[in-house]
């Protein structure tokens, strides 16, 4: 039994004391997943913050997969550890991963690359019920100019600095959205989906022993100062009785006799 537990122990120690590899990740730089036509972009294998050998950039895209620097009929090249496409077309959306001879393959990445001058960028999605939301229009020129939101085919607002917040999203706010800085210049549509949030947890289910312990325990103390009280009370009268005086015979002693004289 002690050597099996030292042997829990010992297999305990190691787990949390042994050092966690992180997942190979595809980074993209700039940090985002739309790109205007003609825009650059730097894709690198990445471990814990570090780009990693032995690891190729590929994609699908226009239904054939490709390798970063792999020949002619491949896309981008590398400068140093990284693969780099200096003009970006519609043609280039797709997935990217990174991948190994092995195999082992990273997250996927979608890269979406628009034809037009404008487009809408959004953040996470899906958009979860009841929060905010903010839109944002992105030009090849500074976003620091008003521009127009639209959904459903009907316009919702202006935007300052290139940014719409949507207050309160709920679920009839799910459709699509584009914005526009001009009669000419105007974003592809895009698909804002919402979901409700999800459900609070469960409140914590108490067992039958977590149940019972605290009863078990009160019992035994009030049992506990039960018999202490008892004890102390029974101590206290006991000394609270009179002393019980002894005679004691005189051995070989004589009654001494008084005799009364009439005179």
């Amino acid at each position: 039994m002690k050597a099996s537990s030292v042997s829990l122990v010992l297999g305990l120690a190691a787990l949390l004391f042994e050092p966690t590899v992180s997942a190979v990740f595809l980074s993209v730089s700039p940090n985002r997943q739309l790109f205007l036509r003609r825009d650059a972009v730097s894709l690198s294998c990445v471990d814990g913050g570090q780009t990693v050998d032995g690891w190729a950039v590929k994609r699908t895209a226009g239904g054939q997969t490709q390798t970063c620097d792999g020949g002619q009929q491949d896309f981008g090249g590398f400068n140093g550890s990284s693969c780099i496409i200096p003009h970006l077309f519609p043609s280039d959306s797709g997935v990217y991963w990174c991948e190994t001879g092995a195999a082992q393959r990273s997250v996927q990445v979608n890269i979406s690359v628009s034809g037009h001058s404008v487009f809408l960028e959004f953040p996470k999605l899906p958009v979860i019920a009841g929060s905010d939301v903010t839109l944002r229009c992105k030009t090849r020129e500074s976003s620091s100019q008003l521009v127009y939101f639209f959904s459903k085919g009907s316009f919702i607002g202006l935007g300052l600095a290139g940014e719409f917040t949507i207050s309160d999203v709920q679920r009839s706010d799910e459709g699509l959205y584009w914005c526009s800085t001009g009669l000419f210049s105007t974003s592809s549509e895009t698909w804002m989906s919402v979901v409700d949030p999800p459900p609070p947890p469960p409140p914590p289910t108490l067992s039958v022993v977590g149940l019972i312990c605290p009863l078990v325990v009160v019992v035994c103390l009030y049992c506990m100062s039960t018999v202490l009280m008892v004890s102390i009370y029974c101590s206290r009268k006991r000394g609270n009785e009179p002393a019980v005086e002894t005679e004691h015979g005189v051995e070989g002693g004589q009654r001494g006799y008084v005799t009364e004289h009439d005179f």
